[in-house]
């Protein structure tokens, strides 16, 4: 293969025009299956993030068809509590996406234990349920909503731009979601440790569907609650672990978690406003 029909990841430093915008690309600060993450800012200086599909193993056409695929979503699911797309565009046969930039994601924080707790639920779960909210309203589900895919932001204040800004939590990664009526549970990537019920024994448990998110949003909210992301085997998820975890501990929101880690579709919290309502009634 020429060099011009190689795929190149960017170079530190390297100034990408496009689209009559101008992107100077900075550090590598993430990564995985999903691509590379570079730091990255435009000519007004907003902190932005680079995410960068690289053909490699996979070939071309099925790396643009992923992009476009994520691309797609952020364009039809654009809430202000999901990261924000700013521009997409090829360069170097490598596909970029220019996404806005927050700071540590909740895998970040519950890394640190005297950090989390109770005062979290509750503001975590009115930004991440209203994404969740939003993302079924149009008919589609995430299925892939774990602390790593939720950042902690900081708003920028204009008048102050120097202070802390205001705090806001954001549902990122959109590649794998999926409209309701095409997710096959036979065809469907879940992390091991995130399991639902349904995904392992959908004849008794359930259709996979919506309800995989209030799954996970459950999860999500036990990691606060425990100070540490909780990971099960398959036969714990099968048993209901999960669901008794949530409901020995000393919290006033361990009832509305453990019913959102019910293992039977029909017996689960159904939406992300009724798990919401659950979580803030008073005496929650």
């Amino acid at each position: 293969m020429s060099i011009e029909s190689a795929s190149l990841p960017p170079d530190l430093g390297e100034i990408i025009e496009v689209h009559s915008r101008r992107y100077q690309i900075g550090e590598v600060i993430g990564g995985g299956n999903f691509g590379t993450v570079y730091a990255c800012s435009d000519e007004w200086g907003n902190p932005l993030v680079a995410k960068v599909l690289v053909p490699g193993d996979q070939a071309y056409e099925q790396v643009r068809e992923s992009w476009q695929h994520e691309l797609g979503n952020l364009l039809r699911l654009r809430h202000p509590n999901v990261t924000f797309a700013h521009d997409a565009f090829e360069h170097r046969r490598s596909f970029y996406l220019i996404l806005e930039r927050c700071g540590s994601s909740l895998k970040d924080l519950i890394a640190w234990p005297e950090l989390i707790g109770e005062v979290w639920v509750l503001p975590v779960a009115r930004c991440v349920l209203q994404a969740i909210n939003f993302i079924h309203r149009l008919g589609y589900v995430h299925k892939d909503l774990h602390p790593g895919n939720v950042l902690y932001s900081q708003v920028r204040n204009e008048m102050n731009p120097a202070g802390p800004g205001a705090t806001v939590f954001k549902v990122c990664d959109l590649g794998i979601s999926r409209l309701a009526p095409e997710i096959d549970v036979f065809n469907t990537i879940l992390a091991q440790w995130m399991l639902p019920p349904e995904y392992l024994d959908p004849e008794e448990f359930g259709v996979l569907g919506p309800q995989v998110d209030i799954y996970h949003a459950g999860l999500l909210f036990l990691g606060l609650l425990l100070g540490e992301i909780p990971s099960f085997n398959h036969a714990e998820i099968l048993s209901g672990a999960p669901r008794q975890l949530a409901e020995s501990l000393n919290s006033r929101f361990s009832p509305a978690i453990a019913k959102a880690l019910r293992r039977h579709v029909q017996w689960r919290t159904q939406a992300p406003l009724e798990l919401w309502k659950d979580l803030s009634l008073p005496g929650a």
